[in-house]
């Protein structure tokens, strides 16, 4: 069965993110001239379909790891995958690996699916929702691997206004959804969301467990893609998470005395020279500590790090710098904010020595001030 690669790679390298060092499996099946490719790792399911030229007959499961990073580094426009005893082979121009299946019980293991049985809610959500959640909340949970936090900390609250994260700040992604849900989503789950190319139809429902247990799932599908997953949706810790998210609505909605507009563009090349300063010497230890100087005046804001090096950029028309203002804060917090901005322009607020909100529409991060 001969594949083109980039069809295959995009989507194997998402899914990999996902399911990367887990005792994931992969199945490999066809019915007719659609290929499906399913993996599980009992936690979340995947289903994509690719259409063939002419109909095939394969069945193979196999390790999700081993596969997904194997077609991941294929470099030929397309591979082979062969059938041969109890391996798969794949062939890549001149190259040729084994894969051994997974059998239980003498017989080749089928993956059970993930589905809902008794669906509560049932709406559309456009794509660029998605994209939103994935590189705007995305963004702040990458802190979490420098980061001491709890394991509140490492979800993403979805309900029918938005997405909230935080770690040693916040963003508040605000967008609105049909139908009223509430529900906490792993990073794992999260970065399945890059499969979907088009508008998804999502359903979250509840089944009970033969031992009485109630579980709950979200489904989002596609004509060609279906990813489904079990989700820890407890209610005590929906609970915790809106104090925080509540506390960042309020610093959000405060009165300011300063508002800095600021290009993206110029800023974002500002912080990078400021970085390069320090960028050999950051470690896991001191990557959230790298604070820098800012003074904001009505005509620009001048950013200087602790070695003495300034940077400075102009204030834009709208912003509102009443009083000269001195503050701290951490350069890389600001970099994760501008690195998923796709507007030419944000504005900075701040002025309360607390917190500092970098709004950009529907988004807003909030940065806490470390001082003057």
């Amino acid at each position: 069965m001969k594949l083109k690669t980039q069809l295959f790679q995009e989507a194997c390298k998402t899914i990999l993110m996902a399911v990367d060092n887990t005792a994931a499996n992969l199945e490999l099946v066809t019915e007719g001239n659609n290929l499906y490719l399913n993996v599980t790792n009992k936690e979340s399911y995947v289903s994509i379909k690719y259409e063939l030229e002419t109909p095939e007959d394969f069945m193979a499961t196999v390790s999700a790891p081993l596969f997904l990073n194997l077609i991941s580094g294929i470099t030929t426009d397309d591979f082979d995958l062969v059938l041969n005893g109890n391996v798969v082979n794949v062939k890549s121009g001149k190259s040729s690996y084994k894969v051994a299946m997974i059998y239980e019980n003498d017989e080749l293991m089928k993956l059970p699916k993930i589905s809902i049985e008794n669906v509560s809610v049932e709406m559309p959500i456009n794509i660029d929702i998605l994209r939103s959640i994935v590189n705007v909340n995305g963004k702040e949970l990458q802190k979490v691997k420098n980061l001491d936090v709890s394991e509140l900390q490492k979800l993403y609250y979805i309900d029918e206004n938005g997405c909230f994260t935080f770690t040693s700040g916040a963003c508040l992604n605000s967008f609105s959804l049909e139908k009223p849900v509430k529900m906490l989503l792993n990073d794992r789950i999260v970065k399945l969301f890059k499969l979907f190319k088009t508008d998804v139809q999502f359903e979250l429902g509840h089944d009970l467990l033969p031992n009485g247990t109630m579980q709950t799932k979200i489904a989002l599908k596609t004509d060609d893609t279906y990813v489904a997953a079990i989700i820890t949706n407890d209610d005590l810790l929906i609970n915790k998470i809106q104090g925080p998210c509540t506390a960042t609505k309020n610093y959000i909605a405060e009165n300011y005395a300063v508002r800095a507009v600021l290009s993206v563009k110029l800023l974002s090349g500002a912080i990078a020279r400021l970085m390069s300063f320090t960028k050999n010497s950051v470690t896991k230890a001191n990557m959230m500590s790298i604070f820098t100087d800012i003074t904001i005046n009505a005509n620009e804001i001048a950013i200087s790090d602790k070695l003495g090096n300034t940077e400075v950029v102009p204030v834009e028309n709208g912003s509102t710098v009443t009083d000269d203002y001195k503050m701290a804060m951490n350069i890389v917090d600001l970099k994760l904010v501008l690195d998923s901005c796709k507007e030419d322009h944000i504005t900075l607020n701040c002025g309360n020595h607390r917190s500092i909100v970098v709004n950009r529409g529907t988004i807003n991060n909030l940065i806490p001030e470390v001082g003057e």
